[in-house]
């Protein structure tokens, strides 16, 4: 959530800024990750991230639920055009809106909210809402940076509140950002009805670069302060908390190195009445081959592709047939007395190095047909030794 707002001259860092934010991206997303790792949800078909910044977590959540319609929700406009250019028609979508006052359409499965509450005063008040937006068998998941006691954060409201600094920005950056400690959110949680566990991490960053716990703050906590400043008042502040910051955090050979805290909560509504068939993954695809040519399986899913063999239980191997197996990917090759080959329906295969493959497709004597129909996603199509139908796709970058 960003505390926006303008008035005349006084512009310089008044909006959120999404490349400031980002130049920390990898330390800002660990806390994220640690929160998700917590959530046990193997299927979901609505997500909503309250205060989802520039989308880049966001787009996250969507790659982990495909299924999903996920919705980030943000104040800062700023934040939203960035965001934007990850949206996908009907699989993600972003919304200007104030967390306090948000309404879903209707139960979500998931809601996160990260890296947000603490700019919102009283917000253990809302977990109640939050919660009640859940499905049965959802889950609500939050992380706030617990640090506000750390010099990061004690320089800059001293700094601000001192003789030089507080006629100019007294009364123009809202409340100063705050979180509580776990078990003050477990108790919310509790109280709305979901079976809940908080607990608390602190990283210790070793961030690189001049000035780079400086650079940390004015991604976030240093906003509405320089917000209030006219530019040159601004670049005067800055110099001084620079000043104090590097006593505080002196430059080590790797970097700055910055203790933050943060906190985390995960709460799940319960079930009610039966619980709810889910479909979790792919376990494996299954194709038909005629009696006796195991061999030639071998040879082309083996030899060519690079999958293992797989064994099969003893039950199943007097069939016939062989199993084989990638990364992430399971193959079934079962015998069929009427076999005809799938020259329509297929399996689709993710590989790495495309290029290579296709040249060794080629000296196998298999057909090569390139589609560019997915871009930027390459792809291409080829037969097994029975004439099935085979696509190979090599995800851009």
């Amino acid at each position: 959530m960003a505390p926006d707002g303008s008035d005349g001259a006084r512009t310089h860092l008044t909006t959120w800024d999404p490349a400031q934010y980002g130049r920390f991206a990898r330390e800002r997303a660990r806390p994220f990750e640690d929160l998700m790792s917590r959530v046990d949800l193997p299927w979901a078909g609505s997500v909503l991230d309250l205060g989802c910044g520039p989308g880049t977590l966001t787009a996250r959540l969507a790659e982990r639920w495909p299924g999903a319609r996920v919705v980030g929700v943000d104040s800062s406009e700023a934040m939203l055009a960035e965001a934007r250019g990850r949206a996908v028609p009907g699989r993600l979508e972003l919304r200007h809106g104030d967390v306090r006052s948000f309404e879903p359409d209707g139960p979500v499965d998931v809601v996160v909210t990260n890296a947000t509450l603490h700019w919102v005063p009283g917000h253990l008040e809302l977990l109640g809402r939050f919660a009640s937006f859940l499905a049965p068998g959802g889950v609500l998941a939050l992380q706030v940076p617990g640090s506000f006691a750390e010099p990061i954060h004690v320089l800059l409201r001293q700094l601000a509140g001192s003789a030089r600094w507080r006629p100019l920005i007294d009364g123009r950056t809202g409340p100063w950002p705050a979180s509580h400690d776990p078990a003050d959110y477990l108790a919310e949680l509790q109280a709305a009805g979901l079976e809940a566990s908080a607990w608390e991490t602190t990283y210790v960053q070793v961030l690189g670069g001049p000035d780079a716990v400086l650079e940390w703050a004015k991604g976030t906590a240093l906003r509405p302060v320089l917000g209030a400043l006219a530019p040159s008042e601004a670049d005067a502040f800055l110099a001084e908390y620079a000043s104090a910051l590097r006593t505080a955090y002196p430059p080590q050979p790797g970097g700055a190195v910055l203790p933050y805290r943060r906190v985390f909560a995960v709460g799940r509504r319960p079930m009610t009445g039966a619980a709810r068939p889910v479909v979790s993954a792919l376990d494996h695809a299954q194709l038909a081959m005629p009696a006796g040519r195991e061999d030639d399986g071998r040879s082309f899913y083996v030899g060519v592709l690079g999958l293992v063999e797989a064994p099969k239980p003893a039950e199943l191997a007097a069939r016939g047939g062989c199993w084989f197996r990638g990364v992430g990917t399971e193959l079934h090759l079962g015998v069929d007395p009427d076999f005809r080959p799938a020259a329509k329906a297929h399996v689709g295969l993710r590989v790495v190095g495309l290029d290579a493959l296709a040249e060794r497709l080629a000296e196998a004597g298999r057909p090569v047909r390139r589609d560019d129909g997915l871009a930027p996603t390459r792809r291409l199509f080829t037969e097994d030794p029975f004439g099935n139908r085979i696509e190979l796709l090599e995800p851009a970058g």
